[in-house]
């Protein structure tokens, strides 16, 4: 279980990486979530990734899940305000 949950963050990561290339990404442990804090000199996004929602995925299919979701484009519109991703969606602020 423990590999599995390194493979998800890893995905999540690339997929931050490529989407957010000019931020500085920190991961934040959390025991329910992969979280990590994007920053840059003018902007902020915090994103959470509940472990309930990548459990029947495989890593290679993370990044394609978070574009379903439109992660990226929700997190550029709210800013500093938290995106949540849950099995059932992106959503807002905290579970």
């Amino acid at each position: 279980m423990f590999e599995y949950r390194i493979e998800i963050r890893d995905a999540v990561l690339s997929y931050l990486n490529v989407e957010f290339p000019e931020f500085d990404i920190q991961e934040e442990e959390d025991k329910e979530s992969y979280c990590f804090r994007l920053t840059s000199q003018s902007d902020s996004h915090f994103i959470r990734v509940m472990h309930s929602a990548t459990e029947s995925s495989k890593a290679s299919e993370i990044g394609l899940q978070l574009e379903q979701y439109a992660v990226a484009s929700t997190m550029r519109g709210l800013g500093d305000f938290p995106v949540v991703v849950t099995e059932q969606g992106c959503i807002f602020g905290s579970p």
